[in-house]
């Protein structure tokens, strides 16, 4: 009979130890269930096109400018204001032009193969008697497994050009790259054929003093024609291309 009571603890001991563990798997299960919500520092994949901001890059900013609300420069603007509150402004050269300067580097992974146009969220902080063609360009190039969708060699787009556009005092845009084709200079898109499950590399450069980048985006060309965009010299990219083509946005 004296054995009774060592028994009965010894069950009880044996049914707590039971239970917690019972609990502390549940717990770790539903941890396990709980998907992560996307982030300002995610490159933004959809099933035909690739958008990031450039504030996500892991290189030194150098003569680039965060801009964000405070900043006595930070341009609010009328319609869309900056996704997630915050730009780049490229500081350095003068407001026409200079060198490649402060290369920004993106790496991502192409979700289809397809032909892609590159644009990007501009704005141009010009002052009341600069004129409409000053700070408005950067310098962009592509590294990886891809070839030329338009008229510029594959060669032209491995290296440093010049990438413009409009945003007069407004958020606009770049759509158009500058660079010789048959001995001429031409100005139009930069289409890219990329490849499913590649990785590129994409680098930004600053050209234009002021010129200032709120997101970058590769589309897959034939949805201009299929959704009807109009992609021209002052479009805002972030009113004529659809909601879901804008970086995440983090509450």
């Amino acid at each position: 009979m004296t054995r009774l009571p060592n028994i009965f603890f010894l069950l009880t001991f044996l049914f707590f130890v039971s239970c917690g563990t019972s609990d502390e798997e549940e717990a770790i299960d539903e941890v396990e269930e709980v998907e992560e919500e996307p982030t300002k520092t995610d490159i933004l994949y959809g099933d035909n096109f690739i958008v990031f901001e450039p504030e996500i890059t892991k290189s030194d900013l150098g003569l680039w400018v965060k801009r964000v609300p405070g900043d006595p420069k930070y341009h609010v603007g009328t319609g869309i204001e900056a996704i997630n509150k915050g730009y780049l402004e490229f500081t350095g050269n003068n407001l026409n032009t200079g060198p490649a300067t402060s290369p920004l580097e993106y790496e991502f992974v192409c979700p289809k193969t397809a032909q892609y146009r590159l644009v990007m969220r501009m704005y141009q902080p010009l002052a009341d008697d600069e004129e409409e063609d000053k700070r408005n360009d950067v310098y962009v190039r592509l590294e990886g497994d891809f070839t030329s969708g338009f008229v510029y060699t594959t060669e032209t787009l491995e290296t440093d050009h010049k990438f413009w556009g409009r945003g007069v005092r407004k958020w606009g845009s770049t759509i158009k790259l500058e660079a010789e084709v048959n001995g001429n200079d031409v100005l139009t898109r930069a289409v890219y054929n990329l490849k499913e499950g590649e990785t590129y590399t994409f680098t930004m450069s600053g050209r234009a003093q002021g010129t200032s980048i709120d997101y970058i985006l590769f589309y897959e060309f034939s949805l201009e024609a299929s959704l009807g965009l109009t992609i021209e010299n002052h479009t805002d990219i972030a009113t004529e291309l659809p909601e879901n083509f804008r970086p995440n946005v983090v509450e």
